[in-house]
């Protein structure tokens, strides 16, 4: 068995070696008829119309061959660089066009940054006026000077003498605008603690009528010469309703001789409203009222001449006079 397998490997390798050999054989034989044609010569001939000497050459096949491959080579070459400038050319076109169109939004927003800054510099004296009356600080100076804080990318600083000067200014107004923000808020921060410090104070008229008796020394409506009134009197009809002028807890709320029927009331930083002459009480001692709240009734109970609400506001237990708290509101 062994033997026929020899053998059968034997003629397969002789047969591919033959095959192998006779293709070679015919690849020569191509090859060197290839040679042969391409060394054969041609004759080109230049014959003039003038009977002069015929010009003439021998050229082979292969030489031939070779500058027509050349030219072949130059002509697609020279076309394919037609088209690539063709293609550059209209790149270019695009560019400059994108160019002017760049232009023309850089001078547009140069005058914008340029309006920006002349309005930013318009409003600087109103934002220092609000923030010294915010602060009770002249030194304004200060706000802008803030802005002097480095903002700045370090990697940026070696590129500071090329930047466009629009880039200087825009970062200059962002630092302004920085430092005005900041101001401002300043500014809301202390409008929302005088806010707060105005509800919390009296600040609002206790009831709607006119001004009958002003604080300060007075001729005595009894008619025992002059005397002292703590407060300020508004007349308005019976049973017009009184209000806290500002939150606070109700004191007392009872009869308080000369004052008739009266309310006291403790509001914050302490002060203190009083609500006298009366017709009616509303509210009891250790009550809760908010700013605006109705505790009682005008009347004309106590040492009163007429139909009025006694309105008298204490500053740490002193009578002040109660008109500049309530001289908007009339």
């Amino acid at each position: 068995m062994k033997v026929k397998l020899k053998i059968i490997k034997s003629d397969i390798e002789r047969q591919l070696k033959e095959k192998y050999y006779l293709k070679k054989k015919q690849w020569s034989k191509k090859w060197d008829k290839f040679l042969e044609h391409g060394h054969e010569k041609m004759t080109i001939m230049f014959i003039p119309h003038n009977e002069q000497k015929i010009f003439n050459f021998q050229i082979s096949r292969f030489t031939i061959l070779f500058f027509s491959s050349l030219m072949v080579i130059v002509i697609v070459t020279s076309a394919y660089a037609i088209i690539k400038n063709a293609a550059v050319k209209r790149e270019e076109e695009r560019l400059l066009s994108n160019y002017k169109d760049i232009r023309s939004q850089l001078i547009r927003f140069e005058q914008l940054t340029n309006e920006l800054e002349k309005e930013l510099d318009d409003i600087k004296p109103d934002i220092e006026d609000l923030y010294e009356l915010a602060t009770n600080n002249n030194n304004t100076q200060s706000i802008w000077e803030s802005s002097m804080i480095s903002m700045e990318d370090p990697s940026m600083r070696q590129y500071s003498a090329i930047l466009p000067s629009e880039v200087k200014t825009l970062r200059s107004l962002q630092k302004d605008l920085i430092c005005t923000t900041n101001t401002v808020k300043t500014i809301k921060n202390f409008i929302d603690v005088r806010n707060k410090v105005i509800y919390d104070t009296p600040s609002i008229i206790p009831n709607p009528g006119h001004i009958t008796s002003l604080f300060g020394w007075r001729r005595s409506p009894f008619g025992f010469g002059r005397d002292f009134h703590s407060g300020i009197d508004i007349a308005a009809p019976q049973g017009t309703e009184i209000r806290a002028t500002a939150p606070g807890i109700v004191v007392s709320a009872s009869w308080g001789g000369g004052y008739g029927y009266m309310v006291r009331i403790k509001h914050k930083y302490g002060y203190e409203t009083i609500y006298g002459h009366c017709s009616k009480v509303i509210v009891f001692p250790g009550q809760s009222v908010q700013k605006g709240q109705v505790v009682a009734y005008v009347g004309q109970t106590g040492s009163a001449t007429g139909s009025h609400c006694h309105y008298e506001i204490r500053l740490g237990g002193v009578p002040i006079n109660p008109y500049p708290y309530m001289s908007k509101m009339w």
